[in-house]
C-alpha cells in the first residue's frame, strides 16, 4: 500500500469518538484546508480578486502623495519614492505542496525540517495574479519589498525561487537595507514581529500597499481573538485598498491566537480550544 493510501486508510479513525489518535486529529485540521487551496476554483478566484483590488488601488496611491498603507510611516512621505511591501508564503508563493508533505510524511503538524526541505527545492509556484501585479508595479517605478518570516538560512533558495517565478527583486535599495528581501533573523531586531522591518522600509520609502495572508503582515498580531478583531475593525476601510489580504486557511496567527500562542499543546488540546471557540448562535 502506498504512503498516500495508508494515510487515507488512517482517516477512518476520524469517525471514532473522543480519544482518537493524535495524528488523526492533526490530519483532520489540515486536510480540508490544503485540499481547498490546491483544488478549488474558489481559492484561485479569491487570489485573483485580491490582486485585482491591488491593481485598482495602485493608481490612486501613486497620485495621492500623502497616501500610505503602513502604520509605521511617520513624517511627511510626499518626497519618498514609492514601495509596496508583500509577504512571501501564501501571498506571492504557494507552499501548499509543503503543507501536503506535513500530512503525507509527518503527523499533520508543522515540521521545521520538512519545511526547510521544501523551501530548499525552490519549487513553490506563484500565487495566481501576484507575479503579474508586482511586475506591473515595478515597471512603474515602485520598489517591491518582501518581508517574510522565513529564516536567514533560506535566503538564497528564497531569492532563486522568487526570480525563477518572475518576481521583481531589486538590489540594492535605499536606506542601507541591503536588498529587498528582508527575512526574520537577518538582524538582531528583525524578529517574527514584522513591524520593525516595515518601519525600516518606511523610513526611506512611501508604502503604497501592504499585501499578506496574516494579520501580522499589517500590524503586530500576537493578541487574543477579541483584541485582534477590535484592532482590525479600526481599519475596516483599508481592506481591499491599502491592505490586500490573501486567503490562507492552512495556518496562521489566527489559529495560534485561539490557544494563546502555546506551541506545546497536543493536537487534542488544540482541537479542544478550537471547538471551544465556535459559536452556535
Amino acid at each position: 500500500m502506498s504512503r498516500k493510501n495508508r494515510l487515507l486508510a488512517s482517516l477512518v479513525v476520524l469517525w471514532l469518538p473522543a480519544g482518537a489518535p493524535a495524528r488523526a486529529q492533526a490530519v483532520m485540521d489540515a486536510l480540508n484546508a490544503t485540499a481547498w487551496v490546491q483544488t478549488s476554483v474558489e481559492y484561485r478566484a479569491c487570489a485573483l480578486q485580491a490582486w485585482r483590488s491591488a491593481r485598482l488601488s495602485l493608481d490612486r496611491a501613486l497620485k495621492d502623495k500623502r497616501w500610505t498603507a503602513a502604520l509605521e510611516q511617520s513624517g511627511d512621505p510626499r518626497r519618498l519614492p514609492p514601495a509596496i511591501i508583500v509577504d512571501i508564503d501564501e501571498t506571492v508563493l504557494d507552499n501548499s505542496p509543503g503543507q501536503a508533505r506535513f500530512l503525507l510524511h509527518g503527523d499533520g503538524r508543522y515540521s521545521q525540517e520538512l519545511w526547510e526541505q521544501w523551501t530548499a527545492e525552490k519549487r513553490a509556484a506563484a500565487v495566481p495574479g501576484a507575479r503579474e501585479f508586482l511586475s506591473a508595479a515595478a515597471a512603474r517605478g515602485v520598489t517591491v519589498f518582501y518581508i517574510s518570516n522565513r529564516g536567514e538560512r533560506e535566503a538564497q533558495a528564497t531569492r532563486e525561487n522568487l526570480l525563477a517565478q518572475g518576481f521583481p527583486l531589486r538590489d540594492p535599495v535605499a536606506g542601507g537595507l541591503g536588498d529587498a528581501l528582508l527575512l526574520r533573523g537577518e538582524r538582531p531586531e528583525w524578529t517574527s514581529d514584522k513591524s520593525v522591518r516595515r518601519a525600516a522600509v518606511a523610513a526611506h520609502y512611501r508604502i503604497l500597499l501592504l499585501c499578506g495572508d496574516d494579520l501580522n503582515d499589517f500590524f503586530p498580531a500576537r493578541l487574543s481573538p477579541a483584541e485582534r478583531h477590535a484592532r482590525a475593525r479600526a481599519y475596516d476601510a483599508w481592506w481591499g485598498e491599502r491592505w490586500i489580504i490573501l486567503p490562507n486557511p492552512m495556518y496562521g496567527s489566527w489559529e495560534d491566537s485561539l490557544y494563546g500562542f502555546d506551541r506545546t499543546l497536543s493536537p487534542v488540546e488544540v482541537q479542544q480550544r478550537k471547538l471551544k471557540a465556535l459559536r452556535t448562535k
